[in-house]
């Protein structure tokens, strides 16, 4: 079997014995082909070899995967590339050439195979002198015209280059990049290059932040490290989440200024009629937005009281729930019934199945020419938009009555995590949501005196937790204390909310499990089904719950927290 460099070699062997014809030393490389007709021949090769690698999957999602990560390798590949030819236009002045030179090459590129061929070389350099007008100001302006790009895409590029790379500095001398860790993240070739160069981007815009910390290049280092360790494991929104949280947690009043920014605009207004109805536009802060994403979460739960259609015959009598969640059935207490002879059906908060018949809310009748993901948008919307409505009808006449299609019997709680400092005033840290929103510690200060608003205090021991066996669904206030460790569901990777999760049980109760805290894990309904499909497992690493991927997800298979919540945590 062949090496990977024996291989690679001989694919380099044959394309220069292809090119060699009429081939020029290049005083660069000293190889009989210059690597620039290597790049445009495996240029012109790429469109074809792409439409026959797609014709040739024959249906397969193997092969239709390797060329869904094949085509996405390519892709970094070019990224990458770009940020270098940012590089070189600055180091060699690209923007000196005449119009000559410059003009030759551009037909060159326009049909490349004379070149490839080897029967077109390129011209000679010829350079703007010193008392004459450039044809473009600088290399940003010359990327911006020949490659048809904004100029502070342009300028992006190249500062990139200059934070990841080695380049050039005023004097000519050899500069180290100003992000070097990200700049190895950047070379090791596992994450997207774009990714990698907005992060660049926004670590630099953090600097003045950084300076004013009584260890700026300490924090820098830590901050650069963590960032690094987001930037190969998650994606977009983890690590634009990770940075902000960063900013937050190194300028404390942040938060405070934003929220003084947005009371400027909060209110809900009339935008006109149109033939679908009504417009009204609501813009709200952090606390109105938590409401109406909870009520969202928990109308659009079937696996909730709220939720689940409220009808008799599915077990969902209309009644208020029970505070206390039932005792556990007979089945897990009697020692003599075998293990693989106990029911292994997952139930819900209310102790029963979900709902799965074609009633169910999950089965919303499309309109004509709707597809039933349009349909339960739809109808997830109407359900939020009736709860709002019964909320302003009950507010103007108690005794009026609501729909009763969709009561207003929603047990959601808002819960604001903070520390014990900052509600006592002591400290002046943000809180966190549910939903993942900061929000300032006067702000839930004032918010833990309103009705419905619980203020989940970190390190606080008011609530019992751990309740052993003797029940086999979790309280509420170790649900409260599951959704303010894992934010949301503990797959990694999946953004659902607390609200829109269920705990697990991660070692099963029908096998001795306890309904502790430590036991507990948030998972939403897919995951759920994922889980007892096998398709990943729970680990507890130090009384906190760590998932372990499939192989096809993490070859390595690290434990891991949900970076979409935990952005600052690497695996374990």
């Amino acid at each position: 079997m062949q090496s990977t460099s024996s291989v690679l070699d001989s694919v380099l062997a044959a394309i220069a014995a292809a090119l060699e014809t009429e081939a020029r030393i290049t005083p660069v490389t000293g190889t009989p082909v210059d690597p620039l007709r290597v790049m445009a021949a495996i240029g012109l090769l790429a469109r074809p070899m792409l439409d026959a690698a797609a014709a040739s999957l024959g249906g397969s999602p193997v092969r239709a995967a390797m060329f869904t990560h094949l085509s996405e390798k390519a892709s970094h590949a070019g990224a990458y590339a770009q940020i270098l030819a940012a590089g070189t236009c600055v180091d060699t002045e690209v923007h000196t050439l005449t119009d000559a030179p410059l003009a030759a090459v551009n037909r060159m590129l326009e049909d490349l195979e004379p070149f490839v061929c080897g029967s077109a070389v390129l011209p000679d350099d010829i350079l703007t002198g010193p008392d004459r007008k450039a044809l473009h100001k600088d290399p940003a302006d010359f990327l911006k015209s020949q490659l048809h790009v904004g100029y502070f895409a342009a300028r992006h590029r190249i500062s990139t280059h200059q934070r990841l790379m080695d380049h050039h500095g005023t004097d000519g001398r050899t500069q180290p990049p100003t992000c070097p860790r990200l700049g190895e993240v950047l070379t090791g070739g596992r994450t997207d290059p774009r990714l990698i160069a907005n992060s660049a981007a926004k670590l630099v815009a953090l600097q003045p932040v950084l300076e004013a910390q009584p260890d700026p290049q300490g924090a820098g280092d830590r901050l650069e490290r963590q960032l690094a360790r987001t930037l190969e494991t998650g994606d977009n929104a983890s690590v634009g989440k990770f940075m902000r949280r960063a900013a937050i947690e190194l300028d404390g009043t942040t938060v405070e200024r934003g929220e003084a920014e947005t009371a400027r605009y909060l209110g809900l207004r009339f935008k006109g009629h149109k033939s679908a109805g009504y417009l009204w536009e609501l813009t709200t802060d952090t606390e109105g937005h938590e409401l109406l994403a909870t009520m969202a979460d928990d109308l659009n739960n079937p696996r909730s009281g709220s939720g689940a259609p409220c009808t008799p015959t599915n077990g969902n009598p209309c009644e208020p729930h029970d505070t206390e969640p039932p005792l556990i059935p007979a089945w897990a207490i009697d020692p003599s019934i075998p293990v693989q002879d106990r029911p292994r059906a997952e139930f819900n908060d209310l102790g029963m199945p979900p709902a799965t018949s074609p009633e169910g809310w999950l089965n919303v009748e499309a309109l004509p020419g709707e597809t039933p993901e349009e349909a339960n948008a739809r109808h997830r919307a109407q359900r939020l938009s009736q709860a709002l409505m019964d909320a302003l009808r009950t507010w103007m006449d108690p005794a009026s009555p609501v729909d009763s299609t969709l009561p207003m019997k929603s047990r959601i709680e808002l819960l604001v995590m903070i520390d014990y400092g900052s509600l006592t005033g002591a400290l002046q840290k943000p809180g966190l949501t549910p939903h993942g929103e900061y929000i300032s510690a006067a702000a839930a200060r004032r918010m833990a005196c309103n009705a419905g608003i619980m203020p989940l205090v970190m390190g606080g021991k008011t609530q019992p937790l751990d309740l052993g066996q003797r029940r086999r669904f979790f309280s509420k206030g170790q649900k409260r204390a599951i959704a303010a460790r894992d934010r949301g569901c503990a797959n990694p990777g999946c953004s659902m909310p607390t609200h829109r999760c269920e705990v697990h049980h991660i070692k099963p109760f029908s096998e001795g499990g306890r309904t502790d805290v430590s036991n507990g894990a948030l998972l939403c309904i897919r995951c759920h089904t994922s889980f007892h499909a096998g398709n990943f497992k729970i680990t507890v690493i130090e009384e906190i719950p760590h998932v372990v991927q499939p192989a096809s997800r993490d070859p390595l298979q690290r434990p891991r927290r949900n970076w979409v919540f935990h952005p600052e945590t690497a695996a374990a």
